[in-house]
């Protein structure tokens, strides 16, 4: 070796260097980099224990969560129109504010609804928009919209769409105890739990509000000659703190303030209302006070089976708790139950019931939980690979690269806003396999050195000098395919952007630990020197040795697929048993049958025997090709012609079942309890539900659910919330469950209803969602109705809805102008006469230990329960005469929809539909309901101005599959670019990206074999394969190049190439392979992306070993004889001349 060759730290000691080029390297910026830290190996210390301490700290404190929080980029505008009909709303509100609003910029949609007095109009922004700002410019469009409002609309309030309305646990108390002493108990347990400061509200659901009730005769109002009014503004002028300013006496200056507020109940009966020429007339001469409550809006219970099998149902009292926006929901969830373990025996009596209904910390920790066992046993089985492919401490050397590199990504999570959830530990899961590639493909060549005679420390240096530029490039590859994953838009892409950066991370923590951890830990912990003649072992040392690396392989493979569950681990199972033995007899083959690692084994020269042959003759290359191509068009067919499904995401269970249930509009809500209390018996005959909680008048208060304490009930709807056994303690799933329900619900008569089961993912909407837009209300209600009958006709479709229900009953007050005008009445006193009469007058409000009671004044003896019983209403003109209803209106009875709805300005009403698992094999997904309904409809005359649109799930699915195959194109021209720059060359990245469609050929038929869709998460793990199927290609290719540059024909390079790197390949591959499979055995939702990833990567590494290499062949040879044809035709021309 010359002297300008000889890199410094490289030992001169007599090897014959012809045999090792790579030592004539000179050392590049890579190379470099790592043999700083060999050199200094106390700073590779130094460094690890501050990557561990960091990433420790970071992964010990950073937020955990269910799914990533999907932030919705919208705002809401909300208009409030008492007694408007929704066809008023929209004319006089909705269709103004609309119209100023709608040339707002960034506006992705823009939809509304007018309903009975009010109206809401929701703006969806560009995803990235500042809503703050949006806000802003949106009370700017509005700000002088008030001219155009009817006078008797509240002004328009516009709102952002607020995160972290659910509430994270929900209690009841229930017993057998009378309802205000339950109440009195939710409140006491409201105070304790407002107290904890990362708690946002907590609210009481289904109390009965306290009222003070003032009831007056209509006959006594006549004689003494005042109306309703003027005792409401007796009570307001004398329940008043009025400030009265500053005034300055004797050189002070005092605070003036009236203090006229009721402190006692007893002060209303002496409020003067009227004075005469005998005296005062007070409240108490002419009303009856009572202090009492107001009619009950909620109804809540809680059903379960008592100790001794019994069924129970008993009244309940709610406590829904909230977090503050920047809370972690285990914390929150963990800091109440300190709270109520350390003053339940102050705050609930023994004979009171109280039972956590609704978790949604433990359905977070369940996740979270059940992925990190995943990962754990991932991690298990990466080392069991590492130790079957490569030396006993090699493998421990390399496996140390794994913790780093996590903690050292979790760090960079924390800092980066990201979170722990199922997403992001998939994430990690799929990163472990590829952790240790960079290690291993060092780790390999640092072996190979040693074992031509370099020294440990010099191996470490060579071998990452050489090497580290192709895996910089395969890592940059990775990268590039997973970055623009990144870019999807809208909340597909919110919800799946952390599976990026986690991989980001992650992977280039492990491409810095590998080129800079792992050859300094090499060069201390290998021996100096790897001889030719290792075996010779003492006999009593090897048994000991292989004894000792069998039983770990075995305890590590019993780790990786032990069952676990919430209290830990639950037992060994048989596959737990199967692998055991599997793993532990390919460790125990392998100790026994190897001397030396570096002579190639049995497959690998059958390997390179079948590679010899294909390169022989080019029929045979050309074949090999034919045969892929052929295989190729077979697996993609299969989509088209149905044989692969299609859908967004799979159906996986769940610990909670939710039933909605709506009876007609109109119905009170104690009519409604008496229905639910039907659907309750039924229940009970579902052996799976453990327990559930009712609320009726209420349409979702529970853990996942928005909800709101706005003081009023739903009296049509109501809301159960079902407990199921644990999983592991029942033989049935949830879907199956659910299906069961809704059986048994269909015979109930006067109620719609809908079983939910928990959805994975955001939201996509129903499997069938068809929009119908036009301009007449009554044309694509027409429609509507006929899509409806026509989805109920086809089997394997069940609960369809139609937008647009059945209305409120109306009646319509019409006043006699004329006549009403003789008695001294208009409009305004005869309807603000009807609604006092029925609903009385809300005067005031007194003030008790910090709450609010009203005041309400109501006519004796006028309770309105027939329309007769409204037409006997009386009213008051200013001279105090009595005016029967029948003098001066009159009352038609009417019906209306429930609402209009609007998006992008247009009419609009929709049909939605779900599918029933396993009822009709030709409608399994979204895609088969949809082409099923196109087909029954396809004859249906539709006029030219009404629109059907497809929404739901199919859209989600249509923009999201359309961003997926942008995010794809986009990857492949990223690895094509850093390989064009790696290798210089425009053919040689064209070769690589071919291992894509040979991914292709091993995703779709393991679909197929596992009984899984083709999904969006499918997708996603295809997409990552253009970044994780090109490593073992590049591997290959780069090593050719290398040994072509040293004097290799193309054929002889090709073949050393497949004896010298078919371990490293393969380990790589299986490595990550190992890493997803237990996750992908255990978590239905994730699955399909693993099951993507493993077969793809297994199939087109296989072909990656013979394709790669017959397609290089036939690209390179070809060059050389166009090469030597212009070489040849050059000499001739120099010949002639």
């Amino acid at each position: 070796m010359n002297k300008k060759d000889n890199e410094k730290g490289i030992q001169n000691d007599g090897l014959n260097h012809d045999e090792i080029p790579e030592l004539y390297l000179k050392k590049n910026f890579l190379g470099k980099w790592s043999a700083f830290f060999i050199e200094r190996y106390r700073v590779t210390f130094l460094f690890i224990a501050i990557v561990l301490i960091w990433g420790v700290y970071q992964y010990a404190t950073i937020k955990r969560e269910a799914q990533p929080e999907v932030i919705l980029p919208m705002a809401f505008v909300s208009t409030v129109y008492i007694g408007a009909s929704p066809e008023e709303v929209e004319t006089l509100i909705t269709d103004k504010i609309e119209n100023k609003l709608e040339d707002l910029d960034d506006i992705n949609n823009l939809t509304s609804v007018s309903g009975f007095g009010y109206s809401s109009v929701a703006i969806e922004f560009d995803p990235g928009a500042d809503i703050d700002e949006k806000l802003r410019d949106i009370r700017e469009k509005l700000s002088n919209i008030s001219s155009e409002l009817p006078k008797d609309a509240e002004l328009p309030v516009a709102s952002d769409f607020e995160i972290g309305k659910s509430p994270v646990v929900i209690y009841t108390v229930s017993g057998d105890e009378d309802l205000m002493t339950l109440q009195n108990i939710a409140n006491n347990v409201k105070k304790e739990l407002e107290k904890i400061s990362i708690v946002s509200e907590v609210l009481v659901i289904g109390d009965i509000e306290r009222e003070i009730t003032i009831t007056v005769d209509p006959q006594t109002l006549q004689v003494y000659g005042i109306t309703m009014e003027d005792i409401q503004n007796a009570l307001t002028s004398s329940n008043i703190n009025m400030p009265g300013g500053d005034i300055e006496l004797n050189d002070k200056l005092y605070s003036i303030r009236t203090v006229g507020r009721f402190d006692q109940i007893d002060e209303l009966q002496n409020v003067i209302i009227k004075s005469t020429d005998t005296g005062q007339l007070v409240l108490n001469d002419i009303a009856i006070i009572e202090d009492g409550y107001k009619e009950q809006e909620i109804f809540v219970s809680k059903s379960f089976y008592s100790s001794d099998d019994i069924k129970e149902t008993k009244h309940a009292i709610g406590i829904a708790v909230k977090k503050r926006d920047s809370s972690d929901d285990i914390k929150v969830r963990n800091k109440v139950r300190e709270v109520m373990e350390e003053k339940r025996s102050e705050l609930i009596p023994e004979n009171v019931q109280f039972d956590l209904v609704g978790d949604k910390a433990e359905y977070i920790e369940d996740i979270v939980d059940d992925v990190t066992d995943n990962a754990k046993a991932g991690f298990f089985l990466v080392i069991v690979v590492l130790f079957l492919f490569i030396g006993f401490g090699e493998s421990l050397i390399v496996s140390f690269v794994i913790p780093l590199s996590l903690f050292a990504a979790f760090g960079l999570m924390k800092i980066t806003g990201m979170t722990i959830n199922n997403v992001t530990m998939f994430s990690m899961i799929l990163a472990v396999g590829m952790l240790v590639d960079n290690a291993i493909v060092i780790m390999e060549n640092v072996d190979r050195l040693r074992f031509k005679g370099l020294s440990a420390k010099d191996a470490a240096v060579v071998g990452t000098n050489q090497i580290a530029p192709a895996i910089l490039a395969s890592t940059l590859t990775t990268l590039a395919a997973f970055f623009p994953i990144a870019l999807t838009s809208g909340i597909m892409g919110d919800f799946i952007k952390h599976i990026p950066f986690t991989v980001i991370f992650a992977l280039s923590a492990s491409f810095l630990m590998a080129i800079t951890v792992t050859p300094s830990i090499c060069s201390l912990a290998l021996k100096k020197h790897r001889s030719h003649d290792d075996g010779k072992t003492h006999p009593i040392k090897k048994k000991i040795r292989i004894s000792l690396s069998v039983l770990l392989v075995f305890i590590l493979s019993l780790a990786a697929f032990m069952d676990y569950g919430k209290e830990g681990l639950k037992g060994i199972g048989p596959l737990a048993i199967v692998a055991a033995i599997l793993f532990g007899s390919g460790m125990l083959f392998k100790q026994l049958k190897s001397k030396n690692s570096h002579e190639p084994g049995k497959i690998i020269k059958k390997y390179i025997s079948f590679l010899e042959w294909i390169l022989e003759k080019t029929r045979r290359k050309l074949l090999v090709i034919a045969s892929v191509v052929i295989a190729l068009i077979i697996c993609i067919g299969t989509i088209p012609m149905g044989i692969l499904k299609v859908e967004m995401f799979p159906s996986t269970d769940s610990p909670w079942l939710f039933v909605y249930v709506r009876t007609p509009e109109g119905t009170t809500v104690e009519d409604t309890d008496k229905s639910v209390k039907e659907i309750e018996k039924r229940l009970f005959s579902v052996p799976e539900i453990k327990s559930f909680v009712t609320y009726v008048g209420n349409n979702g208060a529970n853990v996942w659910e928005d909800y709101n304490d706005d003081g009023g009930g739903i009296p049509n709807r109501s809301f159960l919330l079902l407990d199921l056994l644990e999983e592991e303690d029942r033989e049935r799933s949830s879907m199956e469950i659910a299906q069961e329900i809704r059986t048994l619900m269909k015979g109930i008569p006067g109620i719609d209803f809908d079983v939910v089961e928990m959805e994975g993912g955001p939201p996509t909407g129903a499997p069938v969602f068809i929009r119908i837009k036009g301009n007449s209300l009554e044309n694509i209600r027409k429609v509507e109705e006929d899509f409806a009958n026509t989805l109920n006709g086809i089997n394997g479709i069940r609960d369809v809805e139609t937008s647009t229900k059945r209305g409120k009953n109306i009646l319509e007050v019409k006043v006699d102008k004329e006549k009403a005008k003789r008695f001294g009445l208009d409009d305004i006193t005869i309807a603000f006469g009807i609604r006092n009469s029925i609903h009385g007058i809300t005067a005031t409000t007194f003030r008790q230990d910090q709450e609010e009671i009203d005041i309400v004044i109501k006519l004796a003896g006028h309770k309105v329960n027939t329309i007769y019983d409204l037409e006997k209403l009386n009213f008051y003109n200013q001279s105090g005469d009595v005016i029967a209803f029948s003098q001066v209106a009159s009352i038609v009875e009417t019906e209306s929809i429930t609402a209009i709805q609007h998006e992008d300005g247009k009419r609009i009403v929709s049909v939605s539909a779900d599918i029933v698992p396993n009822q009709n094999p030709e409608i399994e997904t979204a895609t088969d309901a949809v082409n099923a309904f196109k087909t029954a409809i396809k004859d249906y005359p539709v006029s030219d101005d009404v629109t059907i649109e497809y929404g739901g799930e199919m859209e989600m699915m249509g923009d999201s599959f359309g961003d997926m195959m942008v995010n794809m194109v986009i990857a492949v021209l990223l690895v094509f670019i850093i390989l064009a720059i790696q290798f210089n060359s425009l053919s040689q990245p064209f070769i690589i990206l071919l291992t894509l469609p040979m991914a292709l050929i091993g995703v779709i038929p393991g679909l197929l074999m596992t009984g899984n869709a083709f999904g969006f998460f499918s997708f996603v793990g295809v997409v990552a394969l253009v970044g994780i199927a090109v490593n073992d290609a590049i591997v290959l290719v780069d090593y050719i190049n290398y040994l072509r540059k040293n004097g290799y024909d193309i054929k002889d390079a090709i073949l050393e190439t497949g004896k010298t790197r078919f371990i490293p390949v393969f380990a790589t591959t299986i490595t990550t392979v190992g890493g997803i499979l237990p996750i992908t055995l255990k978590d239905p939702f994730l699955a399909p992306m693993g099951i993507a990833l493993m077969f793809g990567l297994t199939m087109a590494t296989t072909l990656t070993l013979v394709i790669i290499p017959t397609i290089y062949s036939i690209l390179e040879e070809s060059k050389l004889k166009s090469t030597a044809k212009r070489e040849a035709k050059l000499d001739s021309l120099v010949v002639i001349n």
